[in-house]
């Protein structure tokens, strides 16, 4: 049986390269993620807090020959480039300005429209001028729009700060990075880590990504409410499902006292992710 490969080139990702023989230690000391735990050929998520433990960069790294790349969304990169160089200090390393790559996300429907185990694409400029060749194949199995990777992202949770959070207001547990890899409580110091670690072993977490479901079409931007009480703001929006950040506190004291959670006036209803381990205190 022929198996239907999905493909999705995402727009507006740079690729930031950091090489050279200082490259782990430096990034292990800067950023949220493990980058000795990353495996060949994957992507964990990963951010630069500030020194308060807030996102200022949200990205997802990978490992190469070298060192490692960095995909993050264009509107982010240069800063968070100048960031780089500033923290470089006497490190032997170097770190690429953002480049424009080809950056594609498939799937295969037969194994899972939604699998999880999501194969991540980065390509050089030899091979983008490969495929350059063979457009006139390839936009046929591209969809107008990237609906379907936001639909995989809705069902995980996964987050962009451009639609979901705004860059400089949330924790990493506030956006379920604790869940997904995308912090460590064991590697020792970066830039924000005795804030993240003492929430996390307090289990001060109050705010999470959750799911939303209604059964009318759903916007970004529009208020969550418990009655009259405003919960939230939906994130990313396909359809008639949402990413939204809320306080589970808020949302279990809702249901505990039967209040409805409407959008625009239309019932929702709030779920957490299959793939995460916290639950409605």
């Amino acid at each position: 049986m022929l198996k239907k490969q999905n493909i999705i080139f995402l727009k507006n990702r740079k690729i930031i390269k950091i090489t050279g023989e200082d490259a782990t230690d430096f990034l292990q000391s800067l950023i949220t993620t493990d980058v000795k735990m990353i495996e060949a050929q994957k992507l964990l998520p990963g951010a630069l807090l500030s020194p308060q433990g807030k996102v200022t960069a949200d990205f997802l790294i990978g490992k190469i020959d070298q060192g490692y790349i960095i995909d993050i969304a264009e509107s982010l990169a240069d800063a968070f480039q100048r960031r780089l160089l500033m923290y470089k200090l006497q490190k032997k390393i170097d770190i690429t300005k953002p480049l424009q790559e080809v950056i594609t996300i498939s799937w295969q429907t037969e194994i899972s429209p939604y699998d999880f185990n999501l194969v991540f694409l980065i390509t050089g400029s030899q091979k983008r001028k490969k495929l350059s060749e063979y457009m006139d194949i390839l936009l046929p199995l591209i969809p107008e729009h990237d609906n379907d990777w936001h639909k995989i992202r809705i069902r995980y949770a996964i987050t962009e700060s451009s639609q979901d959070y705004e860059i400089g207001k949330v924790f990493p547990h506030d956006i379920n990075y604790d869940q997904i890899d995308g912090v460590s409580f064991n590697k020792g110091c970066y830039i924000g880590q005795e804030i993240v670690s003492r929430m996390h072993h307090r289990r001060t977490a109050r705010r999470r990504i959750l799911i939303v479901k209604g059964q009318n079409l759903l916007m970004p931007r529009a208020d969550i409410k418990a009655g009259n009480k405003v919960l939230g703001q939906l994130g990313t929006c396909v359809e008639n499902e949402a990413l939204v950040l809320m306080r589970i506190d808020h949302v279990k004291d809702a249901m505990t006292q039967e209040i409805p959670l409407t959008v625009n006036n239309h019932p929702v209803t709030v779920s957490i992710p299959e793939n995460v381990n916290f639950s409605f205190p």
